[in-house]
Order: C-alpha cells, then structure tokens, then sequence
C-alpha cells in the first residue's frame, strides 16, 4: 500500500512539474534553444546506459549547462568517428570528448576550458608481458579510428624509431574485444576507459602510459560560438568553486568509487517508466501550441542568427571579459583586424594583451563610469601597419545586480584619423598660404557677407569702410552696380570669373590706391555656390605701365621727329642751295633782300629740324665733364637778372661731387626749359627750387620707371616749383613734341620735349610729380659712370682753301639736292657726275674705280643704304675720298667710318659755302696724313 501511495505522489508530482514547466515556458515567451549532440561510447566519460539514457560526466555537465543556458538537449548516438562527420555535415551542433589537434582545429572550433585530462595506455592479454613501448616492436596494435590516443601512440614509437602494425576500429570496445579474440597483441585506450573494461574483455593494463591529453566540446568551424561561449561561461565559473557541479561530477565519474557498477532499483525504473508517459503527455500537451510556439521559435531563431551575423561581422572589435579580466568571447572581426587567433586570446587577461589603452585597472574596467575623463584611445602597431583603436567599456550584471561579465567595443578610427590629420595639415597650409600671400583673399556668400578674409583682406575691408570709392574711368558711373552684375554672374553660373578694378582714396587726400579684384564661383559638394576673390594692390604695376607706356610712346614719336626731319632737312637742303644760287645771280637790291630773307626763313626752319633731331637723339652733342653745381648756380645767375623778382629761387641741397659726363649746352638748355614753365605755372609769387643728390638706382626704382635707366649710381637734379601744377591728362602728354597748354605764337611745344631728348641721350630719365595748385617737381637723373658717348668726330674747318678741279660723283635719292649740288659744284669749276642710288655707284666704280676724286654720299637713301653703299666703295677703292651727308644718321654707324682720314661728315641742311668748306676740309685732311706718312718714311 506504501509503494503504491509512493508511486502515486511521485507520477502526480511530476505531472504538476512538468505541467509548471510548460506554463513558464509559455509565459516567458522565449523557447528553448535546441542543441544536437554527438555521443558515442566512451564510459565513464559518456556512454549509453543500462535504461538506455545518456550518461557519464558529459551527460551530467551538459545537464547542468543546459539548465543554465536555457538549452533543449537531444543526443544523437553513434561511433566517434560518425559523430565527428555529423558534425561537419551539420547534422549535430555540438560534439563531446573531442581532443585538440591542429588538423581538426581547421574544420572545428573548441571551447577554451577543458573537461578532464586524460593518459593513454596499452592494454593486452595476461601473460603477454609488455612493459616498455619497446615491447611493441613488431607487433600488431589495435586503435580506434581517428582517436587521438592512437595517433599520439604511433607518434611516440615513431619518435623512438619502433615500428609495428596497427588495425583501426570503429570503437575502444572493438579495440578491446580485438584483443580479446587475438586480433591484435595489444591495443591503446584512454586509461579511465580501460580501467572501467578490464574485467568485460579478460585483459590487463601495461605499464605503457604516454601521451596526456585534454578533451573538450566542439563545433563546426565557424557556427556555434554561442554553445562554446555558454560551456565556457559554466565551467570558468564551477572551477572557481571547489563543491561546485563540476567538481563533484569529477568525484562522481572520474573516482575509483565511480567505476563500480551501480543496480538502479525497480521503483526507480518504474518511475522512470511513469516519466516517460509523463513526457509523453506533455507532449502532446505542446502539440496544442505548437503552430504558434514554431512561429514565434522560428522568429526568435532568425533574430538570434542575425545577432550572430551582426555581431561576427560588426565593423568593430567585440570582446566578451568576465569579471576578473579573461576573455570569453571575441568576433571574427576581431580576430582579423588584430591578425590574432583565437586560442592566443581567448581565456587570457585583456590586461596583459596590450589591446586597451595604457593605465587601464581590473577596478577601473568594472567601474567604466571612472573612465569618462580618460582618453580611451589605443595606437598601436599590427602587421606593419599603424592602427588607432577607439574603446568604448561597458558592463552586464545578473537581476540582483551582480557583475557578470565586461563588454570592450574597439572602434578602428584609423582612416579618420589620418582624415582628421590631413585636413588638420591641409588647414595649416592654407592658413600659412593665405596669411603670407601678398593679396588680399576672401569667399563671400549670397547675401553678401565675408564668410572668410585672410589678413590683408581684412586689413583692406576696413580701408573701404573708411576710405571713399572712387571710379578709375568718368565712362563708369554706376561702379558699384557693376560689381553687383559680376557677382551674379557668377552666382548664377553665366561666367567662371570677373575682373574689376577700382581705386580707394582716403578722405581729405589725394592719395589714391588702385584695386584689382579678380573674383570666381567656389562650387560646393551640395551645389551651393559661393564667391571666391583674390584682390590684388595694382598702384605700383600700373604707374610702372603708365611709365612703360610712356616710354614707349616716347620712343615712337622719337623715330617719327627723326623720320620728318630727316625728309624736312632733304627738302630744305635743295631749296637753301636754289636760295643761294639765286642770291649770287640777283644784282636788284631789292630782290636781294627777299632773297636773304627766305634764306633766313629756310635757316628758322633748320633750327626746328635740328631740335627734332636732338628730340630723336640724331643730333650731334658733345660729351665733356660737367660740374653740375656749377652750371646750376650759372643758370640760377642767369634766371635772376630774366624772370620776375617775385620768383624767389633757392638752392636748396648740393652734394659735394657733382660731375658727370655730358653735353653742358643740352643740359643747361634742358634746365631752362623747365625753369622757364615753372616760372609760367607759378603766375606771380612764388619759389623755384634747385637740388642736387646723389642715390643708387635699384630694380625697384628702376621698374617704377619703366626700365628707362638702369641700376646703378646715379646723380639727380630735382627742380620744384611752387606753380598751379598739372592735371592728370597734361602730365601724360607734356614731353610730346609741339604739345603745349601756352596760347598761339607764345611757344613751339619743343621745349620739354627737347628735355626728355636731352636726359635720354645722356642715358637718363626725367619724372614728374605734380598736384594740382601744389606745384610740380622735375627730377632729372643722370649716371654718375662715365658716359659712354664719345667726342663728335667731324670737326668743322673754318679755314677755307681753295680746291682744285675735282671729278666729283654724287649719290642721293632726291632730285632736287642732286640738281642743287651739280649747279653749285659746276659752277665752281668742278666735274659731276649724278647718281640715284648705290647700286649706281657701285656700278660705275666697277667699271673704273679711278674716273672719281670725291664721292658726295647720302646716308639714308631707300635699297642700298648709304653705309652699305661706303663699305661696298671702300672695298673696291679703299683711299676715295667721301663726304658723308644726311639730315640725321645713328652715331653708331658713323662711329667706325669717321676714324678714316678719307671720311668727313656734313649735316643736312647746308648752304653751298659749308659744302665748299667741306670738301676743301676733306682734301686738306687727306693731304696732311699723306704729309705725314711721307715724313715718317723720310724717317
């Protein structure tokens, strides 16, 4: 009656267990994680037992384990061998006993805390002593396949140079039973295995032990690290406590006391019986919900799998710690950006790793709301390349509050970085760029304001807030409406850039700053467009262009004077020779006198052209040592006894040596002509102002010049007066030849002109500053080296000797002067010959040299010029006698023919008696260095 009251409150008990089991696990709404594991016969380890249950020290840890872990268990029975390809065709999740070796770390990953470790021993029949490894030299051996006992046996007698047979089995209770039946000598089995069988099989254990080794749990490479990290978590945590499951489950299995076979009594198998019924109810019960239990399985599998994914594959370094620093778990990510294994991190102190940032504590990594003021930062370097690690600490504690394990998140910010890096360095470029451009540089957005200025920029914004804008040119009124049609230009894509210039004049001053600002559009990544300007001080280019210009135009109108005075002195030459033929013939007084007087007109004429030629610097000059004092204080003696006495003239500063080379008459002359506009723009009372200093002209100055001179030491007269002074339309055209502001009849317009002309035959300039009702300042500057202008080489002769008949050939393109000088020369007794050009001559001479006594040669003659002309006659008759003549011609030219004692120049225009002094001056030179060479002979 007991036993059956017994049985009952037993079934009923469990009925309400399993039935409260059901209800949690519904309520809870989380099912059941189903793990499939691999068993085959390995006892006391794990095997099947008399009432068909798995049993052993894995079934009893995994029991434990799963109860943890929330894991519904079913065992998949089988061989070792089959368990370990179930496991690689993902037919199991989990395989147990399994060894470590490095060709099944390939396919399969462990977890890091082993179970028990385990020997290998040798086992045989009795009476076949065996009691070295030696022993086993050419027996036959019996092992299980892929069993790692076996292996490490063959390996060591390999070590050991012994040799025998081994036959594979599926089991150790093949191996055992082989021995047995005298398959084999001999057979090798993990020594708690062994001992367990002995007495089954009628063998004995040798005292060959070798080889320790631990087993573990596995799973297909790759899959389940969840199942592993869930193993480990338990037993890292049993084998801290020594009553713990694990420990006890050690005693219970591993003990000599565990090997004696236990009698599970009848009640037990009954109840057993009345569980299984029971199982068989509640599952039948779970039918009842099962549709909406797969659902919701099926859906919380997925997530589960897609944490998985997320957390192997994250971007980030994930490390699992427990609370004393080991690490539990880390992602393939992970593992591959740190170029580690997992057996060489895994259960080893992150602290010792050198992965976290240095100063980082056990205490501080349990407590990371300590870390906030700490920079959490790592640098380091892996495979040859610099990684920066930004970690991030966080912790997981049970429901009463108790620390379960530390979570490290590694972010690798390598790339921003060296992003933050660069742009740190691409922003001091252009800090360093912007704040040393000579320019002014700024962006400014659509509404008009300055987003950025770099310094001079700023420095000019403020010049336009207190300064006054003003246009360059009257045509432009509306300025700052043109700015504004330039912007939007741009805005609006319709150009790429804009250039304006301006000018800003301070108030109350004259002080003017030209502007150029050269503005494009700075396109943004999100098609915002903003305006960009690079703004350019041009005051200085400008006045070197104006002065360039001027220059220029200077030089242009030069060639043009002497172009027409060169016609003018042709034209005038002809008309004073028919003048002076006319006045030898006229006997009236009368006719006489007009005659005179349109030779005087004619001589008037000559003066306007020779000024030309000064202007053109074809002129003659000579060249001598000038003291500059001196002539200055000449001319001041001279102005005070000619302009008014309320002129006050002053010599203001002198320097002490003073001397240049140069023509005292065209700098005195110069001089004057400014002394005498200073005295008409001051119109009364006033001061004129002399000055001599001496400076060094550098390339500076002489741009701001427009490379009218050249560097070096110079010598500048400056004359100042305190006149009206000039506007800025006067001041530009002032050295033009004929340009004058005088009225009609009071001034030809040459005199500054002739200025200029002297100060560039000199090799100097002369500059102007003036202001309006301020007055005006000349500077001249003259080059203290000296010239390099040589001493005219024609000298006149006044002593006039009377010529005998000459064959005379004349050569000139102007038929008029041809026409003059054969009368005058025919009617002076002398023979002419006439000719248009030098191809003429030439020709004549040719066919002979000796029919002429003198050539009368123009210079400037179209086709063959007159020097090409002289060197062609000098080849062919070096000793004929030529007399140059032209109304200007380049002193270089003439330079090299003027050395010859057979050379003499005449300058157009001339009368008939300065062309018979001429030519009786030209036989005279020839017969006095033919007297001389005659005497040195004598000699």
């Amino acid at each position: 009656m007991i036993s059956v009251m017994k049985t009952r409150f037993i079934l009923l008990f469990l009925i309400f267990i399993s039935f409260h089991s059901l209800y949690s696990q519904n309520s809870q709404g989380s099912p059941a994680k189903e793990v499939r594991i691999g068993l085959f016969r390995f006892d006391p380890i794990n095997f099947i037992d008399d009432s068909g249950l798995p049993s052993g020290l894995y079934p009893a840890l995994i029991q434990e384990i799963a109860h943890k872990s929330h894991w519904k268990v079913r065992y998949v029975e089988g061989s070792f061998n089959e368990g370990l390809e179930r496991l690689q065709n993902e037919e199991i999740d989990l395989m147990i006993s399994v060894a470590w070796s490095e060709g099944r770390s390939e396919i399969m990953d462990y977890n890091q805390e082993s179970v028990v470790e385990l020997w290998g021993q040798v086992y045989t029949t009795p009476g076949n002593y065996l009691t070295n490894i030696i022993d086993l030299q050419g027996q036959t051996v019996g092992v299980m396949e892929r069993d790692i006992t076996g292996a490490n046996l063959i390996k060591t007698a390999a070590l050991l140079g012994i040799t025998f047979k081994t036959i594979e089995y599926p089991s150790f209770h093949d191996v055992l039973r082989a021995i047995e039946r005298g398959e084999v000598q001999a057979g090798t089995a993990p020594q708690h295995y062994g001992l367990r069988h002995l007495s089954d099989y009628n063998l004995v254990g040798t005292s060959i032990l070798f080889s320790p080794f631990s087993i573990y749990f596995a799973t297909k490479k790759g899959l389940h690290d969840d199942l592993l990290y869930d193993i480990d978590f338990c037993l890292s945590e049993w084998k801290q406590e020594k009553d713990s499951v694990y420990y006890n489950q050690i005693r219970d299995w591993m003990s000599p006391e565990g090997l004696v076979k236990n009698v599970i009594p009848l009640w037990i198998k009954l109840l057993l019986v009345i569980t299984s019924l029971l199982i068989i109810i509640v599952s039948y019960i779970n039918l009842l919900f099962g549709r909406n239990l797969k659902r919701r399985t099926i859906s919380i599998r997925e997530k589960e799998s897609r944490y998985r994914s997320l957390v192997q594959q994250l971007n980030s370094i994930i490390l699992r710690l427990s609370p004393d620093g080991r690490v539990l778990f880390v992602n393939d990510f992970g593992l591959s950006l740190l170029h580690i294994k997992k057996m060489d991190i895994l259960q080893k102190n992150i602290l010792t790793l050198e992965l976290l940032p240095d100063g980082l504590t056990l205490e501080s990594l349990k407590q990371p709301e300590s870390l906030k003021q700490l920079d959490m930062v790592r640098e380091m370097k892996i495979g040859g390349e610099r990684l920066v690690i930004q970690w991030s600490l966080n912790t997981i504690g049970d429901d009463e509050g108790s620390l379960q394990e530390i979570l490290c998140l590694g972010f690798d910010i390598t790339d921003r970085v060296r992003m933050e890096q660069a742009l740190k360095e691409s922003e001091e470029k252009f800090t360093s760029f912007m704040k040393n451009i000579p320019a002014s540089a700024f962006i400014m957005n659509d509404k008009g304001e300055h987003i950025y200025a770099n310094p001079a920029a700023q420095s000019h914004l403020k010049k336009q807030k207190e300064f006054l804008l003003t246009e360059i040119s009257q045509d432009e009124p509306n300025f700052l409406s043109k700015i504004r049609e330039s912007e939007k230009k741009l805005f609006t894509g319709q150009s790429l850039s804009e250039k304006v210039e301006y000018e800003i004049m301070e108030k109350n001053s004259e002080s003017v700053t030209r502007i150029e600002a050269n503005l494009f559009p700075i396109v943004q990544s999100n098609g915002k467009i903003l305006i960009g300007g690079i703004v350019f001080d041009v005051t200085e280019a400008r006045e070197i262009e104006e002065q360039l210009n001027q220059s220029r135009k200077m030089q242009a109108i030069g060639e043009l004077a002497g172009g027409i005075a060169h016609d003018f002195n042709n034209q005038l030459s002809g008309i004073m020779g028919y003048a002076d033929l006319l006045t030898q013939g006229i006997t009236d007084p009368r006719q006489e006198g007009y005659a005179k007087k349109l030779h005087n007109g004619i001589e008037r004429a000559s003066e306007v052209t020779k000024q030309l030629l000064i202007f053109s610097r074809k002129g003659k000059k000579e060249t001598v040592s000038v003291n500059m004092n001196h002539l200055i204080l000449e001319l001041i003696d001279f102005l005070t006894h000619s302009i008014e006495k309320q002129i006050a003239i002053h010599f203001t500063e002198r320097t002490e040596d003073s001397i240049i080379q140069g023509d005292p008459n065209l700098i005195q002359n110069a001089l004057l002509n400014i002394s005498i506009n200073a005295r008409d723009a001051i119109k009364g009372k006033g001061s004129l102002y002399f000055s001599t200093h001496k400076i060094v002209v550098d390339d500076k100055m002489a741009a701001l010049q427009g490379y009218s001179i050249e560097k070096g030491p110079y010598l500048v007269v400056s004359v100042e007066d305190t006149g009206s002074g000039m506007p800025k339309e006067i001041k530009e055209k002032i050295f033009e030849p004929f340009f004058t502001t005088k009225d009609m009849g009071q001034g030809t317009g040459m005199g500054l002109a002739m200025v200029y002309s002297s100060m560039k035959d000199h090799l100097g300039n002369v500059t102007v500053q003036t202001t309006e009702n301020k007055g005006t300042v000349f500077s001249l500057y003259f080059p203290c080296a000296p010239s390099k202008n040589k001493k005219e080489a024609i000298e006149r002769i006044s002593e006039e000797v009377q010529a005998q008949s000459l064959q005379i050939a004349i050569v000139d393109d102007e038929q008029m002067i041809r026409e003059f000088l054969s009368l005058s020369l025919l009617e002076a007794g002398h023979r002419v010959a006439l000719f248009e050009g030098g191809k003429q001559i030439i020709k004549a001479f040719k066919e002979n040299h000796s029919s002429f006594d003198l050539v009368i040669l123009d210079m400037i003659m179209p086709g063959m010029s007159g020097l090409e002309t002289y060197q062609l006659l000098s080849e062919i008759h070096p000793e004929i006698p030529v007399l140059l003549s032209s109304g200007y011609s380049p002193k270089e030219e003439l330079q090299a023919i003027l050395k010859n004692t057979n050379v003499i120049y005449l300058q157009k225009p001339y009368s008939i008696g300065e062309l018979h002094s001429a030519i009786s001056s030209l036989i005279n030179k020839i017969r006095s260095a033919e007297d001389s060479q005659g005497k040195t002979q004598d000699i």
